[in-house]
């Protein structure tokens, strides 16, 4: 490989030059990849074009001693463009390297000549990714291991040794800082009052060639087919049989795709005008329905607070036996603690009276029956939900539970802002869905600290609504709230006493 020197860093390239007066194209790899990925990409073109692969900031042979961001990677790019002169490239980018090849392209629109797309997760708005992110930076801290086998099976589709070896030789290469932060950065982003994804589509010149994995475990091809026409030149074609590295899963097909494109006319496709009507329709149903749990098709879903224990994937319940080998509770932890935990965790909160060894044990096989209820179902997708490694466990999925989103509105209702009366009505609600039996089926002493802090949270919300509606004078709501709150009061005989006041109050206010 050449270096390019970019002050204190070095970037290292390789320039395959076929013909001098050959089209160049410039393969951009995946955050965590290197110029690897192309290998089999590359000997599938068949020596038709120049190309130019490299590895970017931090990643493979190039060093990165500064924090990495998406403008770095855009200035970087350019500067080597112009190391070369190259006045004019075709830039092929796989899924962050997707997102690097847009945006660099809206940056510097007349030296690219078009854009081939692959697997690029449209960044949507925040929450969609949110959750799955948090997963990846706690398995960062965590378990390197488990975030690179979480990684591969969230990649490539089938998952070999071959895939498996290229992947992790890559990630090894990247330190923990380097992978966290362009995706935090994209997170923020997406935060932003003035971030527009459509808008942005809008303004891409370029004729651009998308190609999306059917299997493509976190957005799907169905709905990244949809914001793809927001691109005025486009086209859009789906990888059989293939993730998200889709030049390691199908390299020919890709190659193949990308050839016919190259020799196409890449002029703007005319739809007929039924189907453009259809198209925009659809597109105007996206601008004002759009939600970011559409994105999601990974969802694992628990339902403990009715008294039973339900567990549904994609709205589907799972068959299983959850009250066996302590499921339910492993399950729930995990959830709880945002997807990924250590085993010692587990054992001090489920098992702090055994000692290790036997804790050690019962874990395992608690582990063991878990992983097998998942791998018991019809449904593929459960088949690697639970990732194991010698420390740490995970869950490959968007995981919630009933009770975390209870609590979670719980404490933004304790910190909102509303109108007292608004808040009080929301308590209310949230006080017909509790029973102060509705964990009874769980064991555990981690159990019962988790029923005793909702509870304690209700007394807390009881106390600051009460006290709002007594600066109101509001001696009506008051009444209500008592009647309701008892079952939540933070002593006996707390919502007697406020009853007792309330005559006081009644002639105070007469």
């Amino acid at each position: 490989m050449s270096v390019f020197k970019r002050g204190d860093d070095t970037l290292y390239y390789h320039y395959y030059r076929a013909e001098k007066s050959r089209t160049t194209v410039v393969l951009i790899h995946d955050l965590g990849m290197d110029s690897g990925m192309w290998t089999g990409l590359i000997s599938a073109m068949g020596g038709k074009f120049n190309i130019l692969t490299y590895d970017f900031y931090g990643h493979g042979k190039s060093t990165g001693t500064g924090d990495l961001a998406l403008p770095l990677l855009i200035e970087e790019l350019q500067d080597l463009l112009r190391h070369l002169n190259l006045k004019r490239v075709h830039l092929v980018g796989c899924r962050y390297g997707a997102i690097l090849a847009l945006e660099t392209a809206l940056h510097d629109p007349g030296r690219i000549g078009s854009l081939t797309l692959m697997s690029l997760p449209f960044y949507c708005k925040e929450q969609d990714y949110a959750h799955e992110s948090q997963i990846n930076f706690q398995l960062l801290k965590l378990d390197r291991h488990l975030f690179e086998k979480k990684y591969i099976l969230e990649s490539v589709q089938p998952v070999t040794e071959e895939k498996t070896r290229l992947i992790t030789t890559a990630l090894r290469h990247v330190p923990d800082r380097l992978l966290a932060a362009p995706v935090q950065e994209l997170l923020l982003r997406a935060r932003t009052a003035d971030f527009d994804l459509i808008g942005k589509l809008r303004k891409v010149r370029p004729p651009v060639l998308f190609i999306h994995g059917e299997y493509d475990p976190v957005f799907p091809a169905s709905l990244a087919m949809l914001f793809s026409t927001y691109v005025p030149n486009n086209r859009f074609m789906v990888a059989p049989d293939a993730s998200a590295l889709i030049p390691l899963d199908q390299p020919q097909f890709a190659a193949d795709l990308f050839v016919a494109f190259m020799k196409s006319d890449k002029r703007p496709l005319k739809a007929e005008p039924e189907i453009e009507s259809m198209l925009n329709a659809v597109n105007r149903m996206i601008e004002k329905k759009y939600h970011p749990h559409t994105a999601h098709h990974r969802e694992l879903l628990l339902s403990a607070m009715r008294g039973e224990t339900h567990v549904f994937w994609n709205g589907r319940e799972i068959d299983g036996n959850w009250n066996k080998r302590t499921a339910k509770e492993l399950l729930l932890f995990i959830i709880l603690n945002k997807g990924a935990v250590k085993r010692d965790t587990i054992i001090d909160a489920l098992t702090p009276d055994l000692a290790l060894n036997q804790a050690r044990n019962r874990l395992r096989v608690a582990l063991n029956y878990l992983h097998h209820l998942f791998d018991s179902q019809e449904e593929p997708g459960l088949h690697q939900l639970l990732l194991i490694s010698r420390d740490t466990v995970a869950l490959n999925a968007h995981a919630v539970c009933d009770i975390g989103l209870y609590v979670k509105h719980l404490d933004d209702l304790l910190w909102s802002d509303e109108p007292i009366m608004t808040r009080s009505e929301i308590f209310l609600s949230f006080l017909e869905d509790y029973h102060s039996d509705m964990l009874k089926d769980y064991t555990g002493v981690w159990m019962k600290q988790l029923a005793a802090d909702v509870k304690n949270r209700l007394s807390q919300m009881l106390a600051q609504i009460l006290i709002a509606l007594k600066k109101e004078k509001n001696i009506t709501e008051i009444r209500r709230v008592l009647q309701k709150g008892k079952k939540v009061e933070p002593y006996e005989g707390f919502c007697d006493g406020w009853m007792n006041a309330l005559g006081q109050m009644s002639q105070e206010n007469e």
